[in-house]
């Protein structure tokens, strides 16, 4: 049985995630990149990461109706080491609810709450078994990342889809023309910080203007909505 990261208080704090999205073109990556050692420091600020993510729903499906709005998804962030992916001693697992974002549009990011719960022990797959989820879909995502002010995550990377279900060594690129996505985000520890940090965001966004345009997400399109076949 896995077990997860213990938070003081009767439940795991809540953050809201502010971010900002954009495409960066194949040819553009590499300047892009020079640009965020320019920023952040040298070429030693890049981290390397690889992820796969799954997400999970409800095994039990709600009955049509105002409940059914209840019903969430869960993803399985397994963070991996990119020199020995397949080693998952070495993996990290959180369990992440990602909320529903916010709706309004003045704000300078996409804004939506977020709570993250490690599990330092046992099977994390099972564990989400056990709390009544299931598998659902599945995607890889592998590139770099850099840390702006100690403030905002800078992540750039490709998304690979598997073709064969939990096999990282069988992925391959969704965008077959080999473009990246820019995916700059950071936390508000509670609803007062989040316009301030939403206003820097909207600032940021200008340092990478001549190789990305950073956007904020449709909120429909992050709704944390279980789709039942």
């Amino acid at each position: 049985m896995a077990a997860g990261k213990k938070h003081t208080g009767a439940s795991a704090p809540t953050h809201y995630e502010c971010s900002l999205y954009g495409l960066v073109a194949k040819a553009h990556e590499p300047q892009l990149r020079t640009r965020l050692e320019a920023l952040c420091g040298d070429t030693k600020a890049a981290h390397h990461e690889l992820h796969h993510e799954i997400s999970c729903v409800p095994c039990v499906e709600t009955p049509p109706g105002p409940q059914r709005k209840e019903d969430h998804m869960l993803r399985l962030r397994i963070e991996l080491d990119p020199k020995d992916p397949t080693n998952m001693d070495k993996a990290t697992n959180t369990i992440c609810f990602l909320g529903h974002p916010e709706p309004r549009s003045d704000r300078g990011a996409s804004v939506r709450p977020t709570t993250y719960a490690q599990v330092f022990s046992g099977n994390a797959p099972q564990f989400l078994s056990l709390l009544g989820y299931k598998f659902n879909s599945e995607f890889v995502r592998k590139g770099y990342w850099f840390m702006y002010r100690g403030i905002y995550k800078i992540i750039v990377s490709q998304v690979y889809k598997l073709r064969e279900q939990g096999n990282i060594q069988t992925v391959q690129p969704v965008d077959a023309e080999g473009n990246w996505v820019m995916h700059v985000v950071a936390d508000a520890m509670s609803q007062e910080q989040v316009p301030r940090v939403c206003e820097q965001l909207d600032e940021l966004k200008r340092l990478f203007e001549d190789y990305v345009e950073l956007v904020i997400v449709d909120h429909a399109f992050l709704e944390n909505k279980v789709q039942y076949s």
